[in-house]
């Protein structure tokens, strides 16, 4: 019997965040459809097998949605196919076990109509940040010895 990932969600009036928490995911079945997600992979260290199924509260626009996965978790951004906040993510009134708030995306109503518009990946820049990380290097710096590509990798991530 699979095992369910921690699945986070957070919503916006036109979409919703989902992140599968899981580590080193492989074989990724991930299906979305107009008043579903499935979602089913091996993941972590001992490779166990893990399966979620959610059934939204309302439809939404399959083409439009994004996935992006990485080492770390999968995230989607699934687009309502209208707007409007959801008073929850699934149609069953009962939350399952495995599905919790994204706090850290989560936004009220009231929250967006103080903002503008958003970027849905958070505005994450990845060729920028590795400019950066790039343009403080040398050859010289990363030929020296284990030691100082450890303290780089460090000095790197407390950036």
């Amino acid at each position: 019997m699979p095992l369910h990932p921690t699945v986070l969600w957070a919503q916006r009036k036109d979409c919703i965040y989902l992140t599968v928490q899981l580590i080193d995911i492989t074989k990724p079945e991930i299906n979305v459809k107009p008043e579903s997600f499935h979602f089913k992979g091996k993941g972590e260290k001992e490779q166990n097998e893990y399966e979620a199924d959610l059934e939204f509260y309302g439809p939404v626009d399959v083409p439009k949605s994004k996935q992006h996965l990485t080492p770390r978790n999968l995230t989607m951004i699934i687009y309502k196919k209208e707007e409007g906040f959801w008073p929850r993510l699934q149609k069953d009134k009962k939350k399952p076990n495995f599905l919790k708030v994204d706090f850290a995306r989560w936004k009220d109503e009231d929250d967006e109509e103080e903002e503008g518009p958003e970027d849905p990946m958070g505005a994450m820049d990845f060729s920028s940040l590795m400019q950066q990380a790039g343009s403080n290097l040398s050859m010289n710096d990363m030929v020296r010895s284990p030691t100082s590509v450890r303290t780089l990798e460090l000095t790197f991530a407390c950036q």
